[in-house]
């Protein structure tokens, strides 16, 4: 059973219809009695790693604080949710703590293909100063923390002000985060969590990383937004940072129940462990059978690769004399997929010329892929008065769009330009899930703030933006260190349409060839988009690995000389074969060493792919897997590939 130590103190406030009592539940086998401080509620997880304490300050605020593998992972702040003119969290008294013990495994795609769900749930019934009754729901994994509010409904509409709930980090840290609002397209940079200024001058988008001096390493994010406005940071002074909702900054109604998404606190040891956590979607519902039989794996749900009509070629992609060209050029590079992106609406690209219907010409564009076993993905906006289309902002609207494109044969969609996490666009992006569900449409989203876990409930969501891509190569240039830091931030929350893959130099900018393509392995995605114009893909050296490498993985390990903004080592297993990328975030050169002993177990062949001297070129060596250590030289901002996979014996290398 899980730990729960409730003090003389907490006793003291009980009043009403609350117990008044001292609770002790009885104790995991090794676990502590004592409480750690005067006035803590204590909670743990399965596995005693992780615990929660409750506590209030002298002022009657209530307060969260927590710990892990024995160390201080967040130091006590503030839990509270602003209800009209009043503070949840303020001189609270609680009733008996109710909890229960999950644990469930479920399909996964992306990085590992089964994800655990395993904590201790807790239910702790509260009663706020001003009389209102609600429940503080926690729960405790042995890598996280996560806790909500749910206040159960009133007979009239209530209005969210927003939140007192916030972080105080331990002195020391270093924060990874990027600032843009709006779609979460911001560089990622890091900052001593002691620099913070004072409150309103700097703020968050989820979700942050941070690096304790004790070894331990946090990201904070929240899980299950339905019904809410999207949580940003602000710094609040030095190693704090409070709550705030940029989208709806005089709060939002409220009608019905109120559950507020989990806000939820990564607490790892180690960068696998971080890449490697399940908490985010295990917090979330599964998915609903009678839309998914099968969950992830429901069949209709395909996970795959496609060229993009816009990369490169801007709206004159969506050109319908191009189209079947393609088609063509997807299929010769094995794609699943091809995604014919912005303007394809438009009657200036031909899709509507006199005598011409605009869906029947999608109709027969979806007929010539599917003789070519290649899916057609389609874009639409969500504003309306742009020129590349019409928006998406009336639900009449919505329905007529996925119901004509099951009726032409699309097999997905991509919707964009959101820019926004207010509860009005959250409800939207639920609408727009619910229905592409129902006409069997994949979806995948642009323009958005960052994903929480929803991809579980919607396992048809295969990617989504939120995230500075490499589009902004096209007329930029990303910083080293910020593809750096998104496998160990952005990453770990889900995936992300990052458009790994560039060829041409002008495109690659300071990257090089074996840089980009350790970024298919290190950036994927169960929706990979290729960039780059599709002949370079056809003409280059590399073509068998961009027309095999998976989109979705069976393991994922993070290598040991990975270091966040600086080094990212990652290994993927699909099936029997493993693929290694390795990306040199820093302007030195630097050698990394690779044990194959790590990999494989038996006869084996293995493919490097790795920068020649030039920056230009790949040098692609392959022959038999053999159990010395290798030794690989990346250059600043070069990187590498190794491909092993199970094969006969071989002669030696050529």
């Amino acid at each position: 059973m899980p730990t729960a130590v409730l003090s003389r103190k907490w006793s003291r406030l009980q009043t009403g219809a609350f117990l008044c009592i001292s609770l002790r539940l009885l104790l995991t086998p090794g676990a502590s009695s004592a409480p750690t401080g005067e006035g803590d509620l204590v909670l743990t997880d399965p596995h005693q790693v992780v615990t929660f304490h409750l506590a209030t300050n002298p002022q009657g605020q209530l307060l969260y604080r927590v710990r892990a593998h024995g160390r201080e992972a967040l130091l006590p702040a503030p839990i509270g949710l602003l209800l009209d003119d009043h503070d949840l969290g303020q001189n609270p008294t609680f009733g008996p703590v109710h909890w229960a013990r999950h644990y469930e495994e479920f399909d996964w795609l992306g990085g590992k293909n089964r994800a655990t769900n395993d904590c201790y749930a807790y239910e702790i019934p509260v009663r706020s100063g001003f009389g209102l009754a609600w429940t503080l729901e926690v729960r405790l994994f042995r890598d996280a923390a996560a806790f909500r509010h749910l206040v159960p409904a009133a007979d009239s509409p209530r209005h969210i002000r927003g939140e007192r709930t916030a972080w105080h980090i331990p002195p020391g840290a270093v924060l990874w985060f990027q600032t843009n609002l709006a779609n979460h397209e911001g560089i990622f940079q890091s900052l001593p969590a002691n620099t913070l200024p004072a409150s309103g001058t700097l703020r968050m988008g989820l979700p942050v990383t941070a690096v304790l001096t004790n070894g331990v390493t946090l990201l904070i994010s929240e899980a299950r937004l339905l019904d809410y406005s999207g949580l940003a940071l602000e710094s609040d002074g030095p190693n704090r940072l409070r709550a705030i909702f940029p989208h709806d900054p005089h709060g939002w109604p409220a009608q019905g129940p109120i559950a507020s998404p989990w806000r939820v606190v990564l607490v790892t040891t180690n960068l696998e462990q971080l890449v490697n956590s399940d908490v985010i979607p295990a917090l979330c519902d599964p998915p609903d059978p009678e839309l998914f039989p099968q969950g992830a794996r429901t069949g209709w749900i395909r996970p795959g690769r496609a060229p993009c009509t816009w990369m490169v070629f801007g709206n004159g992609g969506a050109r319908w004399a191009r189209q079947k060209w393609f088609v063509d050029t997807a299929a010769a590079l094995g794609c699943e997929y091809l995604l014919v992106d912005g303007g394809w609406q438009t009657e200036r690209w031909g899709w509507v010329e006199p005598g011409a219907d605009l869906w029947d010409r999608m109709a027969e564009l979806c007929r010539y892929a599917a003789e070519r076993n290649v899916g057609i993905l389609v874009w639409h906006g969500y504003p309306e008065g742009r020129d590349d289309g019409p928006g998406l902002t009336r639900p009449e609207d919505r329905e007529t769009f996925f119901r004509r494109c099951a009726e032409a044969g699309v097999k997905g969609v991509k919707i964009d330009f959101f820019d926004s996490e207010s509860v009005e666009t959250v409800g939207v992006v639920e609408d727009l899930r619910r229905r592409a569900a129902w006409y069997r449409l994949l979806i995948s989203f642009h323009g958005i703030p960052k994903p929480t876990g929803l991809n579980r409930t919607w396992p048809h969501e295969l990617t989504r933006e939120g995230i500075r891509e490499q589009e902004y190569q096209l007329w930029s240039n990303l910083p080293l260190e910020h593809y750096g830091a998104l496998p160990f931030t952005r990453l770990v929350v889900g995936p992300a349409d990052f458009l790994p893959g560039y060829i041409r130099p002008s495109l690659r900018k300071d990257t090089t060839l074996g840089f980009q393509l350790a970024t298919t392995i290190i950036f994927s995605s169960p929706l990979l988009c290729w960039p780059d114009h599709p002949e370079a893909y056809l003409e280059s050296p590399a073509l068998s690995f961009f027309r095999r490498v998976p989109t979705v993985w069976d393991e994922t390990r993070v290598l040991p000389p990975s270091r966040i903004g600086e080094l990212v080592a990652l290994a993927r297993r699909h099936g029997g074969e493993w693929y290694v990328g390795l990306l040199n975030c820093t302007r030195q050169a630097v050698t990394t060493p690779l044990d194959p002993d790590s990999f494989i177990t038996g006869p084996a062949e293995c493919t490097l792919y790795t920068d020649d001297p030039d920056r230009q070129h790949l040098q692609i060596r392959t022959g038999p897997a053999s159990g010395e250590r290798l030794s690989l030289q990346l250059p600043s901002g070069g990187g590498a590939v190794v491909h092993f996979r199970p094969t006969p014996d071989r002669p030696g290398w050529p």
